[in-house]
């Protein structure tokens, strides 16, 4: 294969949206993303997702696992792909499921800043834990301090994400700690092995952070305004860069305005990330800013809170 077409880190442009250009472009080849020690790679075959690989695992499972690393990098190396065919589900499923865990996983990651450390129950002995739902409060049960949450889901056997969600809700409501040894008596984890299903909408959890100042947009940085899907990608770091600045309007939004919301944000964002890949470039950046605060006004949104959208909407533009 060939070295490197394209690359870049996963706070700095999603793989999700990369992964989407590369796709329109009908391109084979691999991704290879990493975050020490941590390996995976996803392969396209004429611009659909057939095949992932990490060291635990193959296929989807192995794919969504990448959601978790905020800090990873990827390459695209394009070229020939001989793997079997192991993901049969469209790109835009796949994708959206993956943008879905790794927005959830931010939030998360904002009380659980890493796997390897040690959940601990800070109840006292008969102390009935309020606020938490059955599942939660069998897991609350084992929560020892001797399992660090890596090793609680691979014992649990339940994806990690799973059981960071419900270590996040026990965290808020004050019955977990995070600590960073070993500690505690080995729990009884059959006791608590699930079988109802997992909620799947994203964490209901305190505003997201203000996002991190990217580089400001200048005029040349635009894509070009059409090109056949099958076409060799145009640009593409100059496209991922306005992708993930309208990934930033849509955070910024989300943190504005109340949940109630954040749906039509949603909405608004899938739409002007297929107008970047139709290459519409910064005039559908700005539309999606115009677009988010019109919605909230015609949405019935109190004039105080689209004050304060706008202004730091107003704000991401002018750094």
């Amino acid at each position: 294969m060939s070295q490197g077409l394209i690359q870049g880190s996963m706070r700095g442009a999603p793989l999700p949206d990369i992964i989407q250009l590369v796709c329109q472009g009908g391109k084979s080849g691999v991704f290879h993303v990493t975050e020490d020690p941590k390996r995976a790679r996803i392969f396209l075959r004429e611009g659909r997702i057939v095949h992932a690989i990490s060291r635990e695992a193959e296929g989807l499972e192995a794919l969504y696992t990448v959601a978790l690393w905020l800090d990873g990098r990827y390459h695209f190396e394009e070229g020939p792909v001989e793997v079997p065919t192991s993901i049969t589900k469209s790109n835009p499923a796949i994708l959206m499921e993956l943008h879905r865990r790794m927005d959830e996983w931010r939030v998360i990651n904002q009380k659980i800043a890493s796997l390897e450390l040690y959940p601990t129950s800070v109840l006292l002995p008969d102390e009935t834990p309020q606020g938490v739902n059955p599942r939660e409060a069998r897991l609350l049960s084992n929560l020892t301090g001797y399992y660090n949450v890596a090793e609680l889901a691979e014992t649990l056997g339940k994806p990690v994400l799973s059981v960071a969600k419900d270590l996040y809700g026990l965290i808020m409501a004050g019955h977990v700690i995070l600590k960073g040894v070993r500690s505690g008596r080995k729990p009884e984890l059959p006791e608590i092995a699930v079988s109802e299903p997992l909620p799947t909408a994203a964490v209901n959890a305190e505003p997201l952070p203000a996002p991190e100042p990217l580089p400001s947009l200048e005029p040349e940085n635009t894509v070009p305004s059409s090109r056949p899907p099958t076409a060799p990608l145009a640009d593409p770091a100059k496209t991922a860069k306005l992708t993930a600045f309208a990934q930033r309007i849509a955070q910024t939004a989300k943190s504005a305005l109340p949940a109630e919301y954040h749906d039509m944000v949603a909405r608004l964002h899938s739409k002007a990330t297929q107008q970047l890949i139709q290459g519409e470039g910064p005039d559908a950046v700005k539309g999606l800013a115009l677009a988010v605060s019109r919605g909230a006004v015609e949405a019935g949104c109190p004039a105080e809170i689209v004050k304060e959208l706008n202004a730091h909407l107003k704000a991401l533009f002018s750094r």
